[in-house]
């Protein structure tokens, strides 16, 4: 440390301007470096807090244009989906009038279909609880196991509660707390591997809320299940993790009378479902079904099961409704069968070839909707959209989903046999063409809406930022005049530092 008492004034003020020079040429050095002239809350701590604020917002409006983006591409594969189901039902319309005019010109054929008790027996059922008993707590088995798997009333359910379809006798109510029916295991049911299965039931729900079992053979290990599950009907099943848990599925309302069943087919490696005797789905599988010991469950879980979202134990999930026609069968049922039996809960006439191209018509709609979906969310499957605009989620968008399956669309599934039923299914065509044209406004409404928002929002993230950018970035030319102009000042100050040293020193020499 030199002591200015021993420096000149001229050495002395040439020392203090390399210094301040040299201060000069650091600072905008580091603006230069880093392109701003705040670089913490030393250098100017309102324009760094106010520059990090705009900043922050900024990054979360950036982070919702993620959100926004998918909302759009949810919305425009629901717009394409609606597009296509309004296709196939235009195609679908031309067809029923088609049949129409055929049936005018006398050419469409009439096939009764049997009631389903008598198709069930003839399909040759291990298990069948018809569930028409009035008095008791035995639940007869009429399949051809006989007694052995009489099921047992559990806490008296309403027996004799009204016939869930026209040429029922009776059903069974339950009252969703502690009310079911208890099957002991069996050799031919759940005690052997079996490679074909089907099991069938017609039920009606009171509510369609939380979980409730429909049937349930199995437990934590092997498992097959029919159940209802926030809104839709599930068929289920798993063996030791060698496949499923699966998940078929399909929206189904409270108050309304279906007919359910799965098929296992080992041989050709498939696991279908079927509401109303329409598929909801396969899955695939790899192994016969293997022999499960735990017991079975009519109208609740009978010691645990499997389900599409993992194991289950205990006695639970009672339903809340009506069951009758329970069957069993150690054979995989085809799809026609399965649909002559759901016809006779839905009524109407068998299905001929000229009403084999409505049903697949209307197969294909069920499947496409399953299809149109991005990411997760489908909107024709009754998912809703949220869109949030800004970083509160106080300025949102709701977008509310829809059932287009050919049953949520309300499409009759009747004769074809009589003019009445040709034209109930036209006009109910005509209305679900009605319907997919509002809510393909919709869409195209809120299509238009999230895109405005998210130009909106993304201007608003560049606005921040560019705030944020004039608090704390420096001018560059500004900053290079400034280095030019210190380092300058700098040579100046050696200069004059050397040339004062020198004259000090000629000084000193005097003296000497």
């Amino acid at each position: 440390m030199i002591n200015p008492s021993i420096l000149s004034a001229s050495l002395n003020n040439s020392l203090i301007s390399i210094k301040g020079a040299q201060r000069i040429i650091d600072l905008a050095s580091l603006r230069l470096a880093t392109g701003k002239k705040v670089n913490s809350a030393l250098d100017n701590p309102q324009n760094f807090f106010a520059a990090k604020s705009l900043g922050n917002r900024a990054a979360d409006l950036n982070r919702l244009l993620d959100g926004i983006g998918s909302g759009i591409k949810v919305i425009e594969e629901a717009a394409h989906g609606t597009k296509a189901v309004e296709d196939l039902l235009e195609l679908a319309k031309s067809h029923t009038q088609n049949a129409l005019d055929a049936l005018r010109a006398q050419s469409a054929p009439v096939v009764a279909v049997p009631p389903l008790s008598s198709q069930i027996l003839a399909s040759n059922p291990v298990a069948y609880w018809q569930l028409d008993e009035t008095t008791g707590t035995t639940a007869t088995n009429q399949g051809s196991i006989g007694a052995a798997v009489n099921g047992t009333y559990l806490n008296t359910p309403t027996l004799g509660a009204p016939a869930l379809y026209s040429d029922a006798v009776s059903s069974v109510g339950f009252n969703g707390i502690n009310e079911g029916i208890s099957v002991p295991t069996h050799a031919q049911i759940n005690g052997s591997n079996q490679p074909l299965r089907t099991v069938e039931l017609v039920f009606n729900a009171n509510t369609t809320s939380g979980r409730q079992v429909l049937y349930e053979e199995g437990g934590g290990t092997n498992a097959l299940s029919i159940y209802i599950f926030n809104g839709s009907v599930y068929v289920n099943g798993r063996d030791a993790g060698a496949w499923g848990p699966v998940t078929i599925s399909a929206p189904i309302v409270a108050g309304q009378t279906y007919h359910v069943a799965f098929t296992f087919d080992f041989p050709n490696s498939t696991f279908t479902g079927y509401l109303d005797g329409v598929s909801m789905g396969s899955a695939p599988v790899n192994s016969v079904f293997a022999a499960h010991t735990a017991g079975i469950g009519i109208g609740y879980m009978n010691s645990g099961s499997w389900f599409h979202d993992g194991v289950q134990g205990g006695n639970n999930f009672y339903l809340n409704g009506r069951i009758s026609n329970v069957a069993v069968y150690n054979a995989a049922l085809s799809a026609a069968t399965i649909s002559d039996h759901a016809l006779s809960v839905t009524g109407g006439v068998k299905v001929s070839a000229t009403d084999q191209k409505f049903e697949n018509i209307l197969d294909q709609i069920d499947m496409l909707v399953k299809d149109a979906q991005y990411r997760g969310i489908n909107l024709l499957m009754s998912d809703d959209l949220t869109t949030y605009f800004n970083e509160t989620k106080t300025s949102r968008l709701e977008t509310k989903g829809v059932d287009f399956t050919s049953r949520g669309l309300g499409i009759k599934r009747t004769s074809f046999a009589t003019e009445d039923g040709l034209n109930g299914i036209i006009e109910s065509i005509n209305n679900a063409i009605l319907q997919v044209r509002s809510y393909g406004t919709t869409l195209s409404n809120n299509l238009n809406i999230i895109k405005i928002r998210n130009d909106f929002t993304q201007d608003t993230a560049n606005i921040l930022l560019a705030g944020a950018a004039e608090l704390v970035d420096a001018d560059q030319n500004e900053e290079g005049a400034t280095l030019l102009a210190a380092q300058t000042r700098l040579n100046l100050g050696l200069t004059s530092l050397s040339i004062a040293s020198q004259s000090n020193a000629s000084v000193l020499n005097l003296f000497a």
